[in-house]
């Protein structure tokens, strides 16, 4: 998630999102005990969600699929209604034919879904609207950039000022983020958060496979397919907050009036590609499936952003990035570090 022009998934996100699949299930418990404790409209109004974060939708289907069932457990008949978020530059068509898609949630009786194009840093909805607020492996988008990264384009190699400017950005993002969230809820309404986070030496887990990334970027520099000039705005606008930068708002900051923290744990994710080659040894198939999902997830920050490299250099990365994770395969492995976060609205 990010300001317009940034952060958007690439063609094809959906298909190469099994890490942030991955995250979402190590968050299963979390939601259902959610849906255990928030409130369930008891005048014939509809139950309220909010997808912050939708991408494609196809993360979405499972989370929101157990919502409806547990909201009409508790109370049969209840209209569900679904809003999904992203900024502007998401595909959206992708997620409208996710939803119409023959395992969609939406294929409940009684169940609506529809879209917004805004960033879920700004208002999203009106006062007390929701009754559930579920994020997932979107949170780590900043709205901005406050200064090039300078030598890398990840967030968890940035140093001096720009390191610290990413890490204002953060907490900015973050309180907007908790703030509107704060005012969108009802009382006893549910946030639940599956976060990218870092370790307490801000490390998010995937940092060898965005060196690799690098390296290739200098070597399209060298190649004359890209410029330096292009390659010093090359930024993923992203920044993996530890759990003291994730909690510390809901504790002791300004939100521990807004909110009560119910629960939260973090967890280091194994890479499911990595999984696959290991007990397969088809090292092509996941060198190319690791490139494919660094593209869906990245590449519009690098190729279509301030840089505009095109789509031709896009290419040709894809292409060498596929070639070093062979060559090296065990630094194209990402074990993402995620936040799992539960928290009630007072």
């Amino acid at each position: 998630m990010a300001g317009t022009g940034t952060g958007a998934m690439g063609s094809g996100y959906g298909r190469h999102s099994a890490a942030q699949h991955e995250g979402l299930q190590a968050a299963a418990g979390m939601l259902d005990r959610a849906l255990r404790d928030v409130p369930v409209p008891d005048d014939g109004s509809a139950f309220r969600v909010a997808d912050l974060g939708c991408a494609s939708g196809t993360n979405a289907m499972e989370p929101m699929a157990r919502t409806v069932a547990a909201v009409r457990a508790r109370r049969a008949g209840t209209p569900v209604w679904v809003t999904h978020t992203n900024i502007p530059t998401n595909d959206f068509g992708a997620l409208f034919s996710t939803l119409a898609g023959g395992t969609s949630y939406t294929r409940s009786p009684g169940v609506f879904a529809c879209a917004q194009a805004r960033s879920f840093y700004e208002p999203l909805f009106p006062p007390r609207e929701l009754h559930l607020a579920w994020s997932s492996i979107a949170v780590h988008w900043l709205s901005g950039v406050p200064l090039p990264i300078g030598g890398h384009i990840y967030g968890s190699r940035a140093t001096g000022e720009a390191r610290a400017g990413l890490r204002r950005q953060s907490a900015q993002d973050w309180a907007a983020f908790l703030g509107h969230r704060a005012a969108e809820l009802v009382p006893g309404g549910q946030l639940v958060v599956v976060g990218g986070a870092a370790t307490d030496d801000g490390l998010s887990g995937a940092e060898g496979l965005f060196d690799l990334a690098v390296e290739e970027l200098r070597d399209l520099v060298a190649r004359h397919a890209l410029i330096d000039e292009q390659l010093a705005v090359m930024t993923v606008p992203t920044w993996n907050r530890t759990e003291a930068e994730f909690t510390e708002p809901l504790l002791t900051g300004p939100f521990e009036d807004s909110f009560r923290l119910e629960e939260r744990e973090f967890v280091v994710l194994e890479d499911p590609m990595w999984t696959r080659y290991t007990a397969n040894g088809d090292l092509d198939a996941y060198a190319a499936e690791v490139a494919a999902s660094f593209m869906a997830a990245f590449g519009p920050s690098l190729f279509e952003g301030p840089a505009a490299a095109g789509a031709e250099v896009a290419r040709r990365f894809a292409e060498g990035l596929t070639a070093r994770v062979r060559d090296r395969p065990e630094e194209g492995a990402a074990r993402w570090r995620v936040q799992l976060l539960r928290a009630t609205r007072l």
